[in-house]
C-alpha cells in the first residue's frame, strides 16, 4: 500500500541546493563597519560580502533573490546544527519523535489501507492481453521527413515561398523509385535528422506535434505526406512502418503496474468516501492564507495560526497545521506554492484534510505503529542525526561551547558551502530538524539586505576576468 498513500501526499519539500559553489570573499572592513549582515544564527553572522563572493565567482549561478534566500536558509540549517553539536554531542535537545511523526503516520496510514482496501489483484490472461491493448505503450510509427523551416519574423510572402519549396521536394519524393532519404540529405534543414536521411526514432502518440501526429498516422507504409505545415516549418513524411509492441517479456512487469495502479485507485475511492462523508468543505479565503503562509516560509503564530483552512464533520484544518507541513521547505518551493492558482491550492487544503480523516479512521480502528516499531523510527531518526553531522564534516572539528566558538563556526560553514556547491559534499535541507533547531536557537533573515548581495554580485562579476565557468 506504500505507492497507494504516497499517491495522496501533496508537498514535496526535500530540494537540494541548486548553486554551484565558488570561492568565498574575504570580508572588507567597509562592510564589517557597516554591519552587512545577511543572516544570523545563534550569534553568528552570514555577512553580504560573504554570500555575494559564493554566488559571484560562478556565472553559472543566476544573480536572483531567491538563490540569496536558499543560501542563507542553508547556511542557518547548518549553523545551528554546528551550535547544537557543539553544545551536546548526543543532541539530546532534539525530538526525534517530532522528526519521525511523518514516518510514524505514513506507516498508520499503510496499515490503514491495508487493512480498509481489498483489492482483487488476479488479472486473467484475456484480462492483461486487453489492459494493454487500452493502456500499452500502443503503436508507433518509424517515418522519415524533410523539414524546410520558416523564420519566426518571416513575412506572408516568405511563408509562401518557402511552402512552394516543400511542394517541389514532395513532387519529388512522391515520384516512383525516388531516394527520399537523399532527398532529406539534400533539402532537410532538421540538424538532428538530415545526416540519417530524415529518419526518425520511433514514436507513439503525443511525442510530435499534433500536426506532424496527425498527417504521420494517417500514412499507410511507403506513402508520402502532402505538405505539413507545423511550428517548425513545412515538413514532408514518409512512413517507413508501423509496430505495436507485443505484451510478451513485459507481461510480468505490466501485470505489477496494474496491480499497482488497482491499489492507488482504491485507496483513492476510500479516502475519498471519507471525505465525502465528512463533508470537506475548503474554507474561500483558503488560497490567499497558502500563499501568504509561503510567503512567510511556512511560520505562523498567535491567533493567525488557528484560521481555519477547511471544516469537516467532527473537525477542521487550521493554518497552523498547514504550516508544520511547510515550515523549513526550500524557498524554491515555498515560492512555487506561492504562485499555485487557488484550484490547486485548494485541492492541497483538501487533501490535507482527507489525511487528518484517514488518520481519525485509523485512531478508531486502534492502528497505530507497535511499542516496537515506535522505537525502531526512534533509533534510525538518531542514526541519522549522526549521520548528518558526520557527513556534513561537524563531527570532525567541533567547535568550542558557547560565544567562544561563533568566529571557528562561522569560517567552518563557508567552507561546508563551498565544498556542497562544488559537489565535495552534500548538504540537504534539514527539514523537520532544521525546524526544530530554528525554534531552540534564535536566528533570522533579512530581506533588505538580499538586494544589496545581489548588487555586490554583479560588481563582483564585472571585475571578473571572463573564464570558463568551473563545472557544477
Amino acid at each position: 500500500m506504500k505507492n497507494s498513500m504516497r499517491a495522496l501526499n501533496v508537498l514535496a519539500l526535500g530540494l537540494l541546493l541548486a548553486a554551484p559553489a565558488v570561492a568565498a570573499a574575504q570580508q572588507t572592513p567597509a562592510a564589517a563597519a557597516q554591519g552587512s549582515v545577511l543572516a544570523t544564527a545563534a550569534g553568528k553572522t552570514l555577512r553580504v560580502d560573504d554570500a555575494a563572493g559564493l554566488i559571484a565567482a560562478n556565472p553559472q549561478v543566476p544573480a536572483e533573490a531567491l538563490i540569496v534566500r536558499e543560501l542563507a536558509d542553508r547556511w542557518i540549517d547548518y549553523a545551528l546544527l554546528a551550535t547544537a553539536y557543539a553544545e551536546d554531542t548526543t543532541l539530546a535537545a532534539v525530538n526525534v519523535d517530532r522528526l519521525t511523526r511523518d514516518r510514524r503516520e505514513e506507516q498508520t496510514l499503510d496499515e490503514l489501507l491495508r487493512r480498509a482496501v481489498r483489492v482483487d489483484t488476479a488479472f486473467t490472461d484475456a484480462q492483461l492481453a486487453q489492459a494493454w491493448t487500452e493502456l500499452g505503450p500502443g503503436e508507433e510509427l518509424h517515418v522519415r521527413h524533410i523539414l524546410l523551416a520558416v523564420p519566426a519574423d518571416a513575412t506572408p510572402a516568405q511563408r509562401d515561398s518557402v511552402r512552394r519549396q516543400a511542394e517541389n521536394v514532395r513532387a519529388q519524393a512522391a515520384a516512383p523509385g525516388a531516394d527520399f532519404a537523399a532527398l532529406a540529405t539534400r533539402y532537410s534543414q532538421d540538424p538532428g535528422s538530415k545526416d540519417r536521411g530524415g529518419e526518425l526514432d520511433w514514436f507513439g502518440r503525443g511525442r510530435m506535434v499534433p500536426q506532424f501526429e496527425t498527417a504521420a498516422f494517417a500514412l499507410q507504409a511507403g506513402q508520402v505526406s502532402p505538405v505539413v505545415e507545423s511550428p517548425f516549418g513545412w515538413h514532408v513524411i514518409k512512413l517507413e512502418g508501423r509496430r505495436r509492441q507485443e505484451l510478451g517479456a513485459q507481461k510480468e512487469e505490466f501485470r505489477q503496474f496494474l496491480v499497482q495502479r488497482r491499489q492507488m485507485e482504491s485507496a483513492k475511492r476510500f479516502a475519498d468516501s471519507l471525505s465525502t462523508a465528512a463533508r470537506v468543505t475548503v474554507d474561500a479565503g483558503a488560497p490567499a492564507l497558502v500563499r501568504e503562509l509561503a510567503r512567510g516560509g511556512g511560520t505562523v503564530g498567535g491567533a493567525a495560526a488557528a484560521r481555519v483552512l477547511a471544516t469537516f464533520t467532527g473537525g477542521q484544518l487550521t493554518a497552523g497545521e498547514l504550516a508544520q507541513v511547510m515550515a523549513g521547505a526550500p524557498a524554491e518551493t515555498l515560492e512555487q506554492a506561492a504562485t499555485m492558482p487557488d484550484s490547486t491550492l485548494r485541492r492541497v487544503v483538501a487533501d490535507h484534510a482527507q489525511k487528518k480523516l484517514l488518520l481519525a479512521e485509523a485512531q478508531k480502528r486502534g492502528i497505530q505503529p507497535s511499542p516496537q516499531e515506535a522505537q525502531q523510527l526512534r533509533d534510525q531518526a538518531r542514526q541519522a542525526l549522526r549521520q548528518v553531522v558526520t557527513l556534513s564534516g561537524i563531527a570532525a572539528n567541533r567547535a568550542p561551547r558557547g560565544a567562544a566558538g561563533n568566529a571557528a563556526i562561522e569560517r567552518q560553514l563557508l567552507g561546508l558551502l563551498r565544498e556542497a556547491v562544488t559537489g565535495q559534499r552534500q548538504l540537504p535541507p534539514l527539514g523537520p530538524l532544521g525546524t526544530q533547531l530554528r525554534a531552540l536557537y534564535p536566528s533570522s533573515y533579512s530581506e533588505a539586505a538580499a538586494p544589496r548581495v545581489l548588487e555586490r554580485v554583479r560588481s563582483l562579476r564585472a571585475a571578473q576576468p571572463r573564464a570558463p565557468a568551473p563545472a557544477p
